[in-house]
């Protein structure tokens, strides 16, 4: 690789943009354990908009003993219906640990409200107190996924009135930084490519 490419190469990193491909997409994952007990969620985190969802921490309104928290001591529970979450930005993936009463379904929708994908729990009742189905434990890993990273909201449904499950440690996979359009990128790499020539024509200073 000549010291041309090499300073392309290096300059294109630090704008998140590979030779070769694209960025890599950024995960975030949430554990609602900085919220006081019975906190109703709604914009408190940036990017994210939350119905029928409020805090129950450990010690507190949580039973742990049926709905231990995967992690920390905070989860959500569906307060009033399914749990709603509205995505600021569009995701190739989102995951749940979930804990239920009366099976689960986990749905993704893009923009437009088409379903995308869905997940079903493996049980009807997965609580850790002794009354879960035979096989269960708590804290189902639940993902649904958009190869094309459409993802703009997703439902947690187990009862229509509530009151059915916890969820814990959301993760979202967001979209990867995009790759100029083909028409600027040549403009891009000329520019680049100037200001590298730039530096390896200027004379090193002692």
């Amino acid at each position: 690789m000549t010291f041309l490419t090499r300073c392309v190469a290096t300059l294109l990193a630090s704008l998140g943009i590979g030779l070769g491909g694209t960025a890599s997409a950024a995960t975030l994952t949430y554990g609602f354990d900085t919220f006081g007990d019975g906190t109703s969620l709604s914009t408190q985190y940036a990017g994210l908009t939350f119905s029928h969802a409020s805090v129950l921490k450990a010690g507190i309104s949580l039973n742990e003993l049926a709905f231990p928290p995967r992690s920390g001591d905070g989860v959500l529970f569906d307060d009033g219906g399914p749990i709603e979450i509205g995505l600021g930005a569009l995701a190739h993936s989102v995951s749940v640990y979930v804990t239920y009463l009366e099976g689960l379904t986990l749905s993704a929708y893009d923009s437009n409200n088409n379903l995308l994908s869905s997940a079903t729990a493996a049980y009807l009742v997965n609580v850790a107190d002794g009354s879960g189905d035979p096989g269960s434990s708590p804290n189902e890993l639940l993902t649904v996924s958009s190869a094309d990273g459409l993802i703009a909201r997703i439902v947690v449904a187990s009862s229509a009135g509530g009151g059915s499950l916890t969820l814990d440690d959301l993760t979202i996979a967001g979209a990867a930084a995009a790759v100029p359009e083909p028409g600027t990128l040549p403009l891009l790499l000329a520019g680049l490519g100037a200001a590298c020539w730039r530096r390896y024509r200027r004379p090193l200073r002692p």
